[in-house]
Order: structure tokens, then C-alpha cells, then sequence
């Protein structure tokens, strides 16, 4: 047997070997992180999170990100100090809550930056203002959600009280039950989510928009976990951001595309045949959008916060939203998404 036909089959089995020894090597784990979210299912509202899992970016930091739903803001909190997630992604009314009910939260990322709630009248309405609902009755998508906060704070800013002067009912959720209320006189205002919205003058009835502009400053959804989480496993969440934002940016960077991608695949079940998609979509890229002085995207804005704070704690003692001031510098933090931001550049996802 010659030398070299000795090397050649000991080469053969050495590579046979090893690839006993690969098959038998388990595959790299990626580490589990559950979140929660106020959404009741899959919506567009939800890209960055969703493009992050389309382009694997989530992977690439070592993640295997899952999300479920939930009955809204309220029970996505409660689901998350239960300990049944381990971040939420909620409204900052509902966070602020339920700090304050004694279950130590973190905020570590601002997810949409403006509220995503607002009160509109029919466009030929005598209504001008938010002070010009004493007397009126006021529609609602639900007298649990969001929206309450944002219309109590309303309320209390122009001055009108609840009950005695504006009456609230619930309204339908923009569709042929919110349309009928306004033709037959039932309310003649609604406040709702601004995706709600949007379909009403689809059905034939214009609007204005009466939200007074201190509300409109109020902060969106924030990324929360328990305060214990954010102790024990401050990289996983720095890596959960930073996949975040690299799904956020790849949408900003290419919005027909991941419009395409949240109509047929991610949120097809809400999107897919939504007469109002294409604004719809609009409505949401600027909720993610910052303010001009943010220059790291998801950076939170405590004044913002402090303003919704003191505006949730107006009004009689039975509706306030917020029974007592919080101790915002123990809830929010920005320490995760300026470590993700670390070495990061976005402009370089696309």
C-alpha cells in the first residue's frame, strides 16, 4: 500500500469522524424571552418586533423572541407582574398603574412615542373643542381602555366633569355601530384609538380632531419588565433591544416592503383586507416616529411622562386614572437602550 493512499483513508475517516462527532453536537441554543402585548392579536402596530423575527435579527443576537396577546393595556400589565411574560408592551397609563398598585416595573424602552388615542366630532359638528362636550354624549370604543385615560385627562384640562356635564357610553370600535351612534344622535363625539378612527370617515361621515394639544403630548406604549428582570438579565434585554431596533430600522428603510410583509404574513388576519391599510400604515410608521431632539431611537422622555402623571390625577377622586403620583426615576430608565445602541448603526440596516 502505497503512502499516499494511507493518507487518503485516513483523511476519509477523520472527516467521517468528525462529522459523527457534528451530527452528535447539539445545534446552539438560542435563549427564550415571552413578552406580552396590550394588542389583541397580530397588527402592524407591532413591525419593528415582527421584522425583527422576519430578518432573523433576533437570532443574530442569540434570541428566540415569542409574543402574545392580550385583552389590553390593563391585562398586559397584570400579566407581566404575575410573572406570565417577561416584558410587555403596554401603554403608559397602565404602566404607571400598575407601579403604583406596588408591583416594581421597569420601563426600558419607549415603543410609540405619541398616544395612540384621540377624540374627534363630525366634521360640520358645532363642536370646537373638548369644552364644547358639556351637555353632549360622548362614544367610546370600551369605558376600560386607553382611551378613558386620555379622555378623563381631556376632560379635566377644558374644565368639563364627567357625568353631571358630558355623558359617556360605549360606542362600537369605528365600525357600523360607531356610524349609527352619530346618525341617530346617540353621541356626538368619539374618542377611540386612532386605528378605530380611521375607519370612520371611511363609512361616509369626515371628522376633526379635538384632542387638546397638552394631551397630544402624552407618551405611548413603553417596553416594561419586572424590576427583578432587569437585575438578573440586563444583556438579554440590551439584546432584545437592539433586535428591536434593527427590525425598526429596516422598516423605516424600506416601508413598502415591510408593509407588504405585515399585510400578507405578520398581520394579514387585521390588515389583509382593511379598506383602511394604506393610511393605517401611515398612522403607525408615526407612532414610531421621535421627536426631533431624540437621537437614540426608543430613548423615553420623562417630562412627557411626568405630564401624563399629573394630568391622570386630575379630576374627582372616583375617576382618576391615577390615585397618586409615582416615582418615575424608580420606572423608567434608559440604561438598555443606550447599551444597545452601543456600536449600533442603523443606517446600515437596510
Amino acid at each position: 500500500m502505497t503512502m499516499t493512499g494511507i493518507t487518503r483513508r485516513t483523511a476519509l475517516a477523520l472527516a467521517a469522524s468528525s462529522s459523527i462527532v457534528m451530527a452528535a453536537m447539539p445545534a446552539f441554543a438560542l435563549e427564550k424571552i415571552t413578552g406580552v402585548t396590550a394588542q389583541g392579536g397580530p397588527t402592524a402596530q407591532l413591525f419593528p418586533f415582527f421584522i425583527a423575527m422576519e430578518k432573523g435579527y433576533y437570532k443574530d443576537e442569540g434570541l428566540e423572541v415569542d409574543i402574545k396577546f392580550s385583552k389590553g393595556s390593563s391585562d398586559g400589565a397584570r400579566q407581566l407582574a404575575a410573572g406570565n411574560a417577561e416584558f410587555a408592551i403596554v401603554s403608559a397609563a397602565a404602566l404607571m398603574q400598575t407601579q403604583y398598585a406596588g408591583f416594581p416595573l421597569k420601563v426600558i424602552m419607549q415603543v410609540y412615542y405619541p398616544d395612540t388615542f384621540d377624540i374627534v366630532v363630525p366634521e360640520k359638528s358645532e363642536i370646537k373643542s373638548v369644552k364644547d362636550l358639556k351637555g353632549k354624549t360622548l362614544g367610546l370604543s370600551d369605558l376600560a381602555g386607553g382611551e378613558v385615560t386620555m379622555t378623563r385627562a381631556s376632560l379635566s384640562v377644558a374644565g368639563v366633569k364627567e357625568g353631571s356635564e358630558v355623558k359617556m357610553v360605549v360606542a362600537g370600535e369605528g365600525d357600523p355601530t360607531t356610524i349609527r351612534s352619530f346618525e341617530e344622535g346617540r353621541i356626538q363625539a368619539y374618542a377611540g384609538a386612532k386605528r378605530d378612527i380611521l375607519l370612520i370617515p371611511a363609512q361616509g361621515i369626515p371628522i376633526r380632531v379635538i384632542t387638546p394639544p397638552e394631551v397630544a403630548t402624552f407618551p405611548g406604549d413603553g417596553l416594561a419588565v419586572r424590576a427583578e428582570t432587569l437585575k438578573e438579565k440586563p444583556e438579554t434585554l440590551k439584546k432584545l433591544v437592539r433586535g428591536t431596533l434593527k427590525g425598526w430600522a429596516w422598516a423605516k428603510a424600506n416601508p413598502d416592503e415591510a408593509f407588504k410583509l405585515m399585510k400578507t404574513k405578520w398581520a394579514a388576519a387585521t390588515l389583509g383586507e382593511n379598506p383602511v391599510a394604506e393610511p393605517f400604515w401611515q398612522l403607525v410608521l408615526k407612532y414610531y416616529t421621535a421627536p426631533d431632539d431624540v437621537a437614540k431611537h426608543g430613548t423615553i422622555l420623562p417630562a412627557r411622562w411626568k405630564n401624563y402623571m399629573d394630568f391622570m390625577q386630575l379630576g374627582a377622586e372616583e375617576q382618576k386614572p391615577l390615585k397618586g403620583p409615582v416615582e418615575l426615576d424608580a420606572l423608567l430608565t434608559n440604561e438598555i437602550v443606550d447599551k444597545a445602541h452601543e456600536g449600533l448603526d442603523l443606517k446600515a440596516v437596510n
